[in-house]
């Protein structure tokens, strides 16, 4: 058990989610470019990205993650310019080329890598617009129909890509199905229903042979030309015309995965995940989607992977005893907590307050909980020396005691990342009290724990 004592009075506030499928709160522009693809070619390339004033890379977006679509055979960058003006509106920059490659799959996978070494490259030069605003250790994938195949493809060849989710993939004599054999990475396949334009769902076999991590949605009543924003003429004559809410279904949910894995937000777990009162329970309840999940076998090895990547299996860096942010807590303390650990997070710790009742007045302390840290449990203990303790409220995914006889629940609020609040059940009549945390799960690794007291007064300083 791992005991946390926190002496901050600073607001602790749980990140708060926006529907992915909204216009994100940044300006945008689009600009062409050339990248040197394979075979000697030159892409010709989209660039979305959040703008300033200027037409620099917002700075309060910046470092932005990436993401490279894949237009579908016979079509072009042009269907998908809407979702890349959305992604960039998020606070992603956005690389969506013209194939060269034709009906050659594995040769536009690896044209997508060249857009990525071009950014990366953009990242390190001074002259450049993306000097130093590129996350490059936060990139991903997409594309539609035969693009999403190749995105596929990409993630099996390139470990800079560390999440992927394509737009009704179609296969191309197995060339994804093998790809998939490879992918260590979070796979999402946003899909429409079954056709003769995307192979009679060949995305369900895809699904399928990819491995854990894995979510699969269905858009219930989808065509294969609603991944494409705007819709091209071909696609539209051939497989049928786009539906707006069905667009809008594609974007809700491929968004939320690259802002949950790529941002590496909990808050987005309810776009992502079926969770109880969240948007995709939503959406499942009306009949919308369906929805197929195939967890990790360890909810803490996701969170370090999408965290750390490469160096997740590096303790010093990600290992629950480690901080390396500087912040004075722990990765694990981090991972309870739905913190970002390699930002200083101390801001976001929880916090003291008193809460009126009638004429007396009730010490407390609120602090956010990751719902999808499955093998964390968190106590509120309550101490009046700091010396002895005892325990009160108590949350875990087996089951939680809100209510007890030392301490009530005040309000617990939000989905994927909570935000509890806990009292005293005895008023403070003056009384000095300490809160504190008492986080649970074998922790060999961990040799100390923080020791941070948490008073609460009738006065309210802390």
């Amino acid at each position: 058990m791992l005991a946390v004592l926190f002496a901050t009075g600073l607001m602790s506030q749980a990140n708060s989610a926006t529907d992915p499928a909204q216009t994100g709160p940044f300006l945008t522009v689009k600009e062409t470019v050339n990248i040197p693809g394979t075979v000697g070619a030159t892409l010709s390339t989209d660039v979305f990205y959040p703008r300033d004033a200027a037409g620099n890379v917002a700075p309060p977006a910046a470092p932005c993650p990436v993401i490279v679509l894949g237009h579908g055979f016979s079509q072009s960058k042009s269907q998908h310019t809407n979702q890349g003006l959305h992604w960039a509106s998020r606070g992603f920059i956005v690389l969506i080329p013209n194939f060269a490659g034709g009906s050659d799959h594995s040769r536009n996978a690896d044209d997508l890598s060249k857009c990525l070494d071009w950014i990366v490259a953009r990242n390190s030069d001074a002259a450049s617009r993306y000097f130093h605003a590129v996350r490059v250790a936060r990139m991903g994938a997409t594309g539609h129909s035969a693009g999403g195949m190749s995105a596929l493809v990409a993630a099996s060849r390139d470990a800079r890509i560390r999440a992927v989710a394509p737009m009704d993939p179609v296969d191309n004599n197995n060339l994804g199905v093998n790809a998939l054999a490879s992918v260590t990475i979070p796979v999402a396949i946003t899909y429409s229903e079954p056709s003769s334009c995307n192979a009679n769902g060949s995305a369900s076999v895809l699904l399928q042979a990819a491995p854990a991590a894995k979510r699969g949605i269905k858009i219930v009543g989808a065509n294969h030309t609603d991944p494409q924003d705007p819709a091209g003429a071909l696609s539209i004559f051939t497989c049928g015309a786009a539906n707006t809410t069905r667009q809008m279904l594609y974007r809700r949910y491929v968004t939320g995965w690259f802002e949950y894995y790529l941002k590496a937000d909990p808050s987005y777990a309810p776009y992502v995940f079926d969770l109880a009162a969240g948007q995709t329970a939503a959406d499942l309840a009306a009949n919308r989607i369906t929805y197929t999940r195939i967890p990790p076998q360890s909810a803490r090895a996701e969170w370090r992977t999408t965290n750390f990547g490469d160096d997740a299996p590096n303790d010093t860096i990600a290992g629950p005893a480690a901080d390396p942010d500087g912040d004075g807590l722990v990765n694990y303390v981090e991972y309870a907590l739905a913190l970002d650990p390699l930002a200083p997070s101390a801001h976001l710790a929880p916090f003291a307050s008193l809460v009126p009742i009638a004429a007396d007045s009730y010490g407390a302390i609120t602090f956010s909980r990751a719902t999808m840290a499955t093998d964390v449990s968190i106590t509120v203990e309550i101490s009046p020396d700091l010396l002895s303790w005892t325990p009160g409220s108590s949350y875990a995914a087996s089951g939680s005691t809100p209510n007890t006889a030392v301490t009530s629940e005040v309000s617990h609020l939000g989905s994927g990342i909570e935000a509890i609040a806990v009292r005293d059940n005895q008023p403070t009549l003056g009384a000095r009290k300490a809160f504190r945390l008492k986080i649970g799960a074998a922790l060999p690794a961990v040799k100390r724990s923080a020791d941070l007291s948490l008073p609460v007064e009738k006065s309210g300083s802390h």
